[in-house]
């Protein structure tokens, strides 16, 4: 009888090690399915260039032809040309917070290249200045409402960096504003290097506060 209850034990203990590890292979996750990564064009200008300053992806302000540009553009896995005139190229990377445009002068040739990031992949002002050492000018270009863009002006590479800070002069002239390493820089523009192409930047022209960089902190 003890046999045969023993029996019953083990029989009850097998089954129930039988449906637990039925259960446990059931539960097992499925692998999931690697999502594509695509180019980070908003800092590969910045890790992995493809030519030297004024010049991105082969394009070069002052040298390159517009149908020149459009060509690499269109040839370029990644980039989506968005609008394509006589005197502009605009494109994105794929999403709607990363892209870029490219000015034409009236002779065909490109005047200025900018790429804009302002998706979760922020780029601070210090990564560029470990790579590019400082600014060399600073200029604030547009005030309103408390916020300022600003111009970081590096005339001998033709680079031009804009932030968007707080504007401490809400009320008064001239603003007065911060610049920190973990500033974020919003847009990156190229130009023909000398500080004369970024004062013929269209809207740039217009304001007269150009200051000599002093290191991070207030200005001016």
């Amino acid at each position: 009888m003890k046999r045969i209850i023993i029996l019953l034990v083990l029989c009850g203990l097998l089954l129930i090690l039988g449906v637990s590890c039925k259960s446990a292979n059931t539960n097992t996750p499925t692998p999931s399915v690697t999502p594509e990564i695509l180019p980070n064009w908003w800092t590969t200008w910045l890790a992995q260039p493809a030519c030297k300053f004024p010049c991105w992806q082969n394009i070069t302000p002052g040298v390159t032809t517009r149908d020149e540009a459009a060509s690499i553009l269109e040839n370029t896995p990644g980039i989506v040309i968005t609008y394509n005139t006589k005197d502009s190229l605009v494109w994105n990377f794929g999403t709607k917070t990363e892209g870029g445009d490219i000015i034409v002068s009236e002779d065909g040739v490109v005047s200025g290249i900018e790429l804009e990031g302002e998706s979760d992949r922020k780029l601070l002002l210090k990564t560029i200045v470990a790579s590019y050492n400082n600014p060399e000018y600073v200029e604030p270009i547009d005030c309103r409402e408390g916020k300022c863009v600003t111009a970081l002006v590096y005339p001998d590479l033709g680079m031009v960096l804009e932030v968007f800070v707080d504007n401490k002069r809400i009320m008064n002239d001239p603003p007065q504003f911060e610049i920190l390493p973990n500033t974020v820089v919003d847009r990156v523009g190229f130009i023909e290097p000398g500080i004369d192409s970024f004062n013929k930047i269209p809207n740039f022209e217009d304001y007269n506060l150009l200051m000599k960089w002093k290191g991070y902190g207030e200005y001016p």
